[in-house]
């Protein structure tokens, strides 16, 4: 308790100068936090939605793995005649064809997305548990349906003119329930429109659902063994693709902070380091009365510890307060949180600043454990 003491004492001693050191640590930890937090947030959210859809298959072309599809249809109506043949013979529950169509700008508001399903497909096979809020759940070849967020960003109500092109426009014909996933962000829309749209027959991806017994793996492989330049994605595959890229998302959102981080830790060693030298004479008093070289090492460690442990807490909190406000404005713009603090995320940053702490702390210690006593009180 009595180096605690100490340490407390010392640091209240120079109140500013501990302030700023706390405050620079502070703004470092919780920008790593913040930034790590994106990747926890879409870890998250990618799995629930991985959960929540109905198909256990989706079929891509080669080098377009992952959870998305390509950034042009590119499965040719001849691949999917194939594929159509060898589900057949597997005997598959069904096969969806499908794409995306993004529209308008960046704004939430302004931006609307577009899942295109063959005619007589509803959305529900896709994302099961939907259902219908206003009006019917199927599109006709001339209407769209749109999930619950969507159509309350982009102030949709049943006959809303939605124009793709100058040639292809629909018009809201349904309104889904809010189901707390990806679909409340879509709108649901006849293949064939989105494809003339884009002036193609071809498709993004498809969707492939299982009868009861099927094993996923087993069909997966089938599948690319009769259609060659596909890739059959089981949706276990999808979330390892998906954690591998998330990882390497994290690698580089942490080597940014990590500049924030080494500024942290020099503030903290430039601040450990005054004190040092402004106590020289102090240090050689303890010594002269029996404290041990030891003693002082710890003493010093311990200021920087302190600095760090406390910069540490202050910005976990800080930075769980940014993810809670994003959260608030993704949960209300797109229905999704995109950041999280989780457990192994908050053990990780208070790890990250005590590590810190103890590597700004430790040439400074040196420097005053090995201070001859007599030159120590020689010095003013």
């Amino acid at each position: 308790m009595e180096v605690f003491h100490l340490v407390l004492r010392n640091l209240l001693a120079r109140p500013v100068r501990s302030l700023l050191t706390l405050l620079g640590v502070l703004i470092a930890t919780a920008s790593m936090v913040l930034f790590l937090s994106f990747g926890e947030g879409l870890r998250r959210a990618l799995f629930q939605e991985l959960s929540r859809v109905g198909p256990a298959i989706q079929v891509v072309p080669e080098g377009a793995e992952g959870f998305a599809f390509s950034a042009y249809p590119e499965i040719t109506p001849e691949a999917l005649r194939a594929l159509e043949e060898a589900g057949k013979a597997l005997g598959v529950k069904a096969l969806i064809p499908t794409l995306l169509l993004a529209r308008g700008g960046f704004d939430p508001k302004t931006g609307f997305f577009f899942q295109g399903l063959p005619p007589g497909v509803s959305p529900s096979l896709l994302y099961p548990g939907l259902r219908v809020r206003e009006s019917r759940l199927l599109p006709s070849a001339q209407g769209a349906v749109a999930g619950a967020k969507i159509a309350q960003r982009g102030g949709l109500t049943l006959g809303s003119p939605l124009r793709l092109s100058p040639k292809v426009a629909l018009k809201v014909e349904g309104i889904l329930e809010e189901s707390g996933g990806l679909a409340d962000n879509l709108l649901f829309a006849p293949l064939p429109a989105l494809q003339a749209v884009l002036g193609t027959k071809n498709v993004g991806a498809v969707l492939v659902a299982l009868r009861p017994g099927q094993k996923a793996e087993e069909v997966a492989r089938a599948l690319e063994g009769a259609v060659p330049g596909l890739k059959a994605q089981t949706t276990g595959e999808v979330m390892r693709f998906a954690e591998r890229a998330l990882r390497i998302s994290d690698l580089v959102r942490f080597g940014i902070s990590l500049v924030a981080l080494v500024v942290g830790g020099l503030l903290v060693a430039n601040t450990v380091m005054m004190s040092v030298y402004e106590r020289t004479r102090e240090f050689g008093v303890m010594r002269a009365l029996g404290a041990r070289r030891g003693f002082i090492f710890r003493l010093v460690v311990l200021e920087a510890l302190f600095l760090a442990l406390l910069g540490g807490v202050g910005g976990l909190l800080l930075g769980s307060l940014a993810s809670a406000a994003i959260n608030l404005y993704t949960l209300k713009e797109v229905g999704l949180a995109l950041s999280a603090i989780t457990p192994r995320l908050a053990l990780f940053a208070l790890g990250v600043a005590l590590g810190l702490g103890i590597l700004a702390g430790l040439f400074p210690a040196q420097q005053a454990s090995r201070l001859p006593v007599v030159e120590a009180l020689g010095r003013v």
